[in-house]
């Protein structure tokens, strides 16, 4: 087992049926990926980034996205994703030594990775291939893939201190079922409730912006990743009503869960492997 500093990664493949553009999105945890069908486009700093299928690229942690997944008929989009902690990243980058680390998380393509890279990508991405072996190997292999990309001129940028916003969101995302209230997290903060009301709107947002925003980020990855029936997918995150949970979806997204599942027509539901990521890293 790895040390408590972080889990053990689980990969996540992610399959989108109809092409839809998602605003605003937030991983906890740094992803590197694979497009292995259909096209993905995310924004950085303005310019589009733009991934076509076989492309490998870079997710940075607590940074809003823009992203865009296009199917390519008669295929369904399909990425397959893996959270890495950022301290690998960080300790890669020490190791190496003549990397230059940008000053912000940003995302990246990695560009013409070695086939070695690739292969020890798809490794780390195997169910149960990490978690048989001991800690140490571990990490070293992760951190080798992390400098394997870094070569390849996808390379992490530099962490800031976590907003109360980026902590929040990761305390959600433990149980986003949970009936969160400001009082539950003010208390987990050890601070009052105007003071923690006080301190978000510092940073311009609000505790239920923050819990319902999280809720929809984590019920998008379990649309992307799983099969479980839409009904299900709103109790996970705390909704009751299937029709409530739709309505508010379409409204964070601009779509219906169903278009993202099965597209504009009536596809067969896709099939995926269901793997749950753990609760303190992303897509979601």
């Amino acid at each position: 087992m790895l040390d408590d500093v972080f889990p053990i990664p689980a990969r996540a493949l992610i399959r989108q049926g109809g092409r839809a553009c998602f605003y605003r999105l937030v991983n906890t945890s740094p992803l590197l990926f694979q497009v292995q069908s259909g096209t993905k486009i995310v924004m950085a700093d303005d310019k589009p980034l733009r991934f076509e299928t076989g492309a490998y690229g870079l997710l940075p942690d607590h940074q809003p996205l823009t992203m865009e997944n296009i199917p390519k008929a008669p295929q369904k989009y399909q990425t397959l994703a893996l959270p890495i902690p950022r301290q690998v990243f960080e300790d890669a980058y020490t190791r190496m030594g003549s990397i230059v680390v940008p000053s912000r998380p940003v995302s990246a393509n990695a560009s013409s990775l070695p086939k070695e890279a690739a292969a020890l990508f798809d490794y780390c991405c195997q169910p149960g291939n990490l978690a048989s072996l001991p800690g140490p190997i571990v990490k070293a292999r992760l951190m080798e893939l992390a400098i394997w990309f870094a070569l390849s001129g996808a390379v992490l940028g530099q962490s800031h201190s976590p907003r109360l916003e980026d902590r929040l969101r990761q305390m959600i995302e433990t149980d986003p079922a949970f009936d969160w209230t400001l009082a539950h997290a003010a208390g987990a903060f050890n601070m009052s409730e105007a003071t923690l009301r006080r301190k978000l709107a510092a940073e311009k947002t609000g505790f239920s912006e923050i819990l319902s925003d999280t809720r929809m980020n984590r019920a998008l990855g379990l649309i992307h990743t799983t099969t479980l029936p839409m009904a299900q997918v709103a109790l996970e995150v705390g909704y009751d009503s299937p029709s409530q949970f739709s309505a508010r979806f379409k409204e964070r997204f601009g779509v219906s869960p169903r278009h993202v599942r099965s597209g504009p027509e009536n596809f067969e539901r896709i099939g995926a492997e269901v793997e749950q990521i753990r609760a303190d890293i992303l897509a979601r």
